[in-house]
């Protein structure tokens, strides 16, 4: 167990503002960097997206494209609070692509319409995992992002929508959906209870007006998913993490 001051550290961690640097590099090449600033946290990214040209077969990428939910940093903490949901893998291999495309990280509330969050919503307690065609890509109709649902990366709206589509989810994507068999699962793996879902796993809805407001009530559900995680069972294991790459405030 861990006492007071270290989930206190660990809670500050989880809402520290993380700037994605520069790629790795792969494989042998591949040097990881994470550092704590006065501003947050600077880290490098491994994963970059390999593509084949359909006509030669040859490999290729586009330019690097830094992402703070994709980072290095930020795959570290994934490997943790979703070691179970990920089977003990890795969310990104050697050769910066993802070792399954239905485990990517994705930020849970963007700032499109929220400028007030611009600074500081890119912060681990605001990342989770989802199937990319869900959150990295937007033209699937059952995502974030979904024109078809106007659910325009709202969490409220994106969890409404996948609790009534559950068992559309399971077909598409069931790799993910194969652990998440009822919609309160969703709580349990990305400990959102009491933050984006209350204690007895409803929809805590917020996005019907976007003002001022809306801003300072998703804040405080990035700090409350904060607060569940630096109290979870994952505690020990993070702060270790952190401790590891000198992340941790006195």
């Amino acid at each position: 167990m861990l006492d007071e001051i270290k989930k206190k550290q660990i809670y500050n961690v989880l809402l520290m503002p993380i700037q994605c640097t520069k790629h790795s590099g792969f494989n042998d090449e591949r040097k990881v960097d994470i550092i704590k600033t006065v501003n947050g946290i600077k880290t490098t990214q491994t994963y970059w997206v390999e593509y084949k040209n359909k006509n030669t077969g040859t490999p290729f990428r586009y330019n690097f494209q830094p992402d703070c939910d994709m980072s290095d940093f930020a795959c570290g903490f994934y490997e943790i609070i979703y070691k179970e949901f990920l089977d003990g893998k890795k969310v990104v291999d050697d050769n910066g692509c993802l070792v399954d495309n239905e485990f990517a990280g994705d930020t849970m509330t963007s700032v499109s319409r929220l400028p007030g969050l611009k600074n500081k919503y890119h912060c681990l307690a605001n990342f989770w995992i989802i199937p990319m065609e869900l959150g990295r890509k937007s033209i699937h109709e059952l995502s974030k992002t979904s024109n078809r649902y106007c659910i325009k990366d709202f969490m409220d709206r994106f969890l409404l929508l996948l609790k009534f589509n559950l068992d559309d989810y399971k077909k598409i994507f069931p790799n993910y959906f194969s652990k998440i068999d009822i919609f309160s699962r969703m709580s349990d793996i990305h400990l959102i209870n009491e933050s984006y879902l209350d204690k007895q796993h409803n929809i805590m809805q917020y996005s019907d007006v976007i003002n001022k407001d809306t801003e300072d009530y998703l804040w405080n559900c990035i700090k409350k998913r904060a607060e569940a995680i630096s109290n979870s069972r994952f505690g020990p294991e993070l702060w270790y993490y952190f401790a590891q790459n000198n992340i941790l405030e006195n």
